[in-house]
């Protein structure tokens, strides 16, 4: 993951440069050097916000869930795409996003799921929007374990 992603840690995040682009580039990309075709993990959080705000249910869900305060998703969701991000960093909120964004439990996690790689299909190259949804689902794959280890450790 780190050899394609590169990550500058910085107070509102790095940036994540694009390996390679296709026919899913920004208009405003077109033309650009290799060097320069690069998208803020601030701005990638930003639109993904704004995706998530415009269904109406997954957006009912996430202002339910997070006590109607939209800067507590954007923050939740800047530590989730954070590529060198632990789950332990991570808050009970951005827990709960991240369990929509990977399990099929529920109606909203088989709605969020999808629509959530589908979004990042569209705006990152193939490369980049598989590594961060693996990414995703290794920080899911982190909490289920820590779970089942202590539902383990307290039935005994």
């Amino acid at each position: 993951m780190l050899q394609e992603i590169e990550l500058v840690r910085q107070i509102h995040g790095g940036s994540i440069s694009f390996p390679e682009h296709r026919r899913n580039v920004f208009e405003s990309t077109m033309g650009m050097s290799r060097d320069d075709r690069e998208i803020a993990v601030g701005d990638l959080v930003f639109l993904v916000v704004a995706a998530f705000r415009r269904h109406p249910h997954i957006s009912n869900v996430l202002t339910h869930i997070s006590g109607a305060n939209w800067e507590r998703v954007e923050q939740a969701l800047r530590a989730i795409l954070d590529p060198l991000a632990a789950s332990r960093e991570l808050s009970p909120l951005a827990r709960n996003i991240v369990d929509l964004m990977c399990a099929d439990r529920g109606v909203t996690g088989r709605i969020l799921k999808p629509y959530f790689r589908d979004f990042l299909a569209r705006i990152l190259s193939p490369c980049l929007a598989a590594l961060l949804t693996d990414h995703v689902s290794f920080l899911f794959l982190e909490f289920e374990l820590g779970s089942r280890l202590a539902e383990g450790s307290s039935g005994q």
